[in-house]
């Protein structure tokens, strides 16, 4: 045994001990390996009475300070490990620093291929493993990480049965993942041993998946218990819709009361009208879900940008997050690759260069060349962090559950995916757009301030020129004026992400106007803004209207975010809605917006009374749920900032 393995295994740290039991290997045997040792160590989860095992954060609170993860790989736990040992936390470290590149992308989400594992078994997946070349380090790292898989299940199944739990689990647990599933149970248990497996990320397109199995019953139960789990660990979401069957109205109806998983609904033209009196009925129970996607618009978005990928495997597209482009099982695509801060530019180029402009167009382009050379930038920095990955940050797991890795013998996070792309998020869209219809008409149409006295009272946030501002043309009202230059302006930052040329393994680069709560974080960066927002205040969450400015309906709303240009990806549209509203006006609205090219919906429904209330006294309301920056929380877990922000935005209400 190599003593510095021995060191972690004394200290009882598996994962960190496999690492360095074959220091001399490459990194992804070693990973593989420490995989097969975590998983090995790892004791049973506490069974207590649940339909699907394991379930909860039972699987997580372990004592383990090094373990693995679903976006880099593993974690690391340092304060607990320095306690542990010091040495071990610096040598540890100084490995740990090879793998970490200076200026690192975000998460990376994903979804395994659960339909082909339940059909064919872990087992088959092994014999594809074993077809590789003998003493092939790629070969025997899988081969040791499915050993260490099969060891903890065996403990998993002897653990149940001393605990009384029912046969049938117990039977599941002996018999899947590995061997093929043959029942809706074994199925679903199936489907909940590899969404843990999988570091509890996402459940994919889950009614596409088990339908098959499928044979009349109610299975609503076992379904909520798969979202109470990803509710209870804080990971992402679930797509249903791309068939509607059965699983799709029993998952429908085991989302209510759950802020999570976000449950993205694909909605097209032959979605039965049941299943919209579903989806509506549970918007207004107050949960937040489901989201709904425009199936055909994402279908021609993805066939736009990657015309490679036939029409079967778009089909298989699931949010992975909320507006992540993911392929289920066959895409390696980076969750949020960092943050291209578009307000910060604005106000970067609004302070240097707005005193020497003799127009509004000449400012503009200005701005725009700045920003474009800015997101190349950030592109170029993202591609080399998924070359740093390819060489340092395996990723073990998802090579397994990934077509085409094992056939490829290729790494996740080194080209083993089918398809590989970048995906890089926004911050501030909105609110740029709004400044820049600011500056044009109280700088350049209407000169009622010169350019410094214009800059002089932003900066001062005088009150009187604020109240300036917000007579302002703004975007999201259905003004042809403002929503013209919004789509011009849209159109120029996503040229960049479609003009890029990765090379290598990355077939493009996507962007999104995805703000998860990065929106408070990114506003504390800029200072006031001719939008009308002041230093420090969060920026826009999503593409709708700027807080407090949908004052023409939601109908108006909608018809500009239509008009920006979606053939890059995903935008998150937030919409809050009176529980009247929703009821009688929801479908034909969402009908409506996808009709003319709106990709993504997703609902508050409350009041503007509750909210007012809830931000007074957040203690009344334990269960209220509304929907953040592209994800739903509760609202009394939102910082002061955020709930403020939510309680700002327009609630739409029937007359």
């Amino acid at each position: 045994m190599h003593p510095t393995a021995q060191l972690f295994y004394d200290i009882g740290e598996p994962y960190a001990a496999g690492l360095f039991e074959h220091p001399e290997k490459g990194y992804f045997y070693r990973h593989s390996l420490a995989m097969a040792r975590y998983y090995e160590a790892l004791e049973p989860a506490v069974y207590e009475g649940e339909p699907l095992y394991p379930a909860g954060r039972k699987t997580y609170d372990r004592g383990y300070t090094v373990a693995p993860g679903h976006a880099w790989t593993y974690s690391v736990n340092w304060e607990a490990l320095g306690q542990k040992s010091r040495e071990a936390a610096v040598i540890l470290g100084e490995f740990h620093a090879i793998s970490r590149y200076p200026d690192s992308g975000g998460w990376t989400h994903s979804a395994p291929n659960y339909k082909r594992i339940l059909k064919e078994g872990l087992a088959s997946y092994r014999e594809r493993v074993l077809a590789r070349p003998e003493g092939e380090e790629f070969r025997e790292g899988l081969l040791a990480l499915l050993d260490g898989m099969e060891i903890y299940l065996k403990k998993c199944a002897d653990y149940l049965r001393g605990a009384g739990a029912p046969e049938r689990l117990v039977k599941a647990v002996e018999k899947v993942p590995f061997a093929p599933a043959e029942s809706f149970f074994e199925a679903i248990e199936a489907w909940n041993l590899i969404f843990y497996f999988d570091d509890c990320d996402n459940l994919g397109c889950l009614d596409d998946g088990l339908i098959d199995y499928w044979d009349g019953g109610d299975y609503t139960d076992l379904i909520e218990q798969l979202f109470i789990n990803i509710d209870t660990v804080g990971h992402w979401s679930c797509t249903i819709g791309h068939s509607y069957n059965a699983i799709t109205e029993q998952a429908l109806r085991a989302i209510r009361g759950h802020r999570r998983p976000m449950l993205e609904l694909m909605v097209d033209d032959d979605m039965p009208e049941s299943l919209w009196e579903l989806a509506v009925e549970t918007i207004r129970s107050g949960c937040t879900n489901p989201s709904f996607y425009n199936k055909r618009g994402i279908y021609d978005m993805l066939k736009k940008r990657f015309p490679q990928i036939p029409d079967n495997e778009i089909a298989l597209f699931c949010g992975c997050g909320c507006t992540e482009t993911t392929l289920q099982g066959i895409s390696r695509c980076g969750g949020t690759d960092g943050n291209v801060p578009l307000l910060q530019h604005l106000e970067t180029w609004l302070f240097a260069h707005l005193t020497e402009v003799s127009s509004f167009e000449e400012f503009y382009e200005g701005l725009c060349a700045y920003s474009c050379e800015e997101i190349d930038r950030h592109l170029d920095r993202i591609i080399g962090w998924y070359e740093y990955m390819a060489k340092y940050l395996p990723h073990p797991m998802r090579t397994l559950f990934t077509d085409d890795c094992i056939d490829k013998g290729l790494d996740f996070n080194g080209g083993g995916a089918r398809y590989t792309w970048t995906q890089s998020s926004d911050s501030g869209l909105i609110n740029v757009i709004d400044s820049l219809l600011a500056i044009r008409e109280l700088v350049f149409r209407k000169k009622k301030y010169a350019p410094q006295e214009f800059l002089d009272l932003l900066a001062a946030e005088d009150a009187q020129f604020y109240a300036e501002l917000k007579k302002c043309p703004h975007f999201g009202v259905d003004d042809e004026d403002a929503d013209a230059l919004a789509q011009d302006y849209v159109r120029r930052m996503y040229a960049v992400y479609h003009d890029k040329k990765p090379g290598g393994f990355i077939d493009g680069c996507i962007l999104t106007e995805h703000q998860f709560s990065r929106y408070e974080r990114q506003g504390l960066l800029v200072g006031p803004t001719p939008d009308g927002r002041h230093r420090g205040q969060p920026t826009c969450d999503s593409i709708a209207a700027l807080r407090g400015k949908a004052g023409d309906g939601p109908t108006a709303m909608l018809k500009s975010a239509s008009k920006l240009p979606m053939a890059e990806g995903i935008s998150v549209l937030n919409l809050t809605l009176a529980k009247n509203f929703a009821g009688k006006a929801l479908e034909p609205l969402v009908k409506s917006y996808f009709t003319l090219g709106g990709i993504q919906v997703q609902v508050t429904c409350t009041s503007a009374e509750e909210l007012q209330d809830a931000l007074a006294h957040p203690d009344k309301y334990p269960d209220l749920i509304v929907r953040v920056g592209g994800y739903s929380e509760y609202f009394q877990r939102l910082t002061p900032a955020l709930r403020q922000a939510v309680v700002e935005r327009n609630v739409h209400e029937l007359g």
